[in-house]
């Protein structure tokens, strides 16, 4: 090192392509940063058929600072689209300059590269944890009775949530069997945006491994149910009138089914200890009694 405290850097290589010629290959072994001097380069998926151009550099981009510093694979081929000029930078050019700059320097870099990764990852990952809930959360929304490009909104709930296209197509079909809504031909329309509100808190339960409370319910509840349903006569009752309205009715009650009817909502309680049914609540258990089988997807 001739008096020299530093070590002998090995210095970047530069060449000059011709258009057509592979700069790097995904299957390349050796790690390397490419810096595009002059010209202009493809990164390509091969993959694919057919191919697919998946970004162009030009003048001053570079790429594979992750695979170089973070040994994470580059997934594409890079070609020249024209006489180009790039600079690559190897694995001994990077060590070699790496041991030349101060330590708090490295850990730096490191770190930086590190967090750009993690990024990255989640770029590519969906945000929706489960596709299903998430599409149905996201259809519910959609106005009823109108039709949608069927592309136009896999394309808009796939840029939302970063889920896959055919992954979210599938997850269509599903609430298409399950009548929530129709998919003809390329267009697409709720016909049931209630339902999927239903099976949004259906599937969440699931996920929590809990029962839902509208599918355990026994047979004089469910009776109940339908009597509150069509009720007339909306006067505030204390339990004691509501239980002898039922018995009236021919629906045997306990105080038992008492709590567990006020438990799950079906009465709103404007006085105290005086009670009227809560339409909203008694017709969402109400749907969910008629859709079950929608619901669980046993068609």
């Amino acid at each position: 090192m001739n008096g020299n405290s530093r070590q002998q850097v090995i210095p970047p290589a530069r060449l000059s392509v011709k258009a057509g010629f592979v700069v790097y290959s995904h299957n390349d072994q050796e790690r390397k940063i490419i810096i595009l001097d002059k010209g202009e380069l493809a990164a390509v998926d091969n993959s694919q058929s057919p191919r697919k151009i998946m970004f162009t550099m030009h003048p001053g981009d570079l790429v594979g600072v992750a695979a170089l510093l973070e040994r994470e694979p580059f997934r594409y081929d890079l070609e020249a689209t024209i006489d180009s000029e790039i600079t690559v930078v190897g694995e001994a050019c990077m060590e070699s300059e790496l041991k030349n700059i101060p330590l708090w320097l490295l850990a730096v870099i490191r770190e930086l590269s590190a967090k750009n990764r993690l990024r990255k990852e989640a770029c590519r990952h969906s945000r929706a944890g489960n596709s299903l809930v998430s599409l149905a959360e996201f259809c519910r929304y959609q106005k009823k009775g109108k039709p949608y490009p069927l592309e136009g909104l896999i394309q808009e709930f796939c840029w939302q949530t970063k889920a896959s296209a055919p992954s979210v197509k599938e997850d269509l079909k599903a609430l298409g069997r399950r009548k929530f809504l129709e998919i003809s031909g390329s267009v697409v329309t709720v016909t049931h945006p209630e339902l999927l509100e239903l099976f949004v808190d259906y599937l969440e339960y699931q996920e929590q491994d809990k029962p839902w409370p509208p599918l355990q319910l026994s047979l004089n509840q469910k009776k109940a149910l339908v009597r509150l349903s069509i009720i007339e006569d909306r006067t505030p009752q204390d339990p004691p009138a509501w239980l002898a309205y039922f018995q009236k009715n021919n629906i045997a009650l306990t105080a038992a089914d008492w709590i567990k009817m006020q438990g799950l909502g079906w009465f709103a309680n404007p006085k105290e200890n005086l009670f009227v049914p809560d339409s909203k609540k008694v017709q969402y258990f109400l749907l969910a009694l008629r859709y079950e089988i929608n619901l669980r997807g046993v068609l």
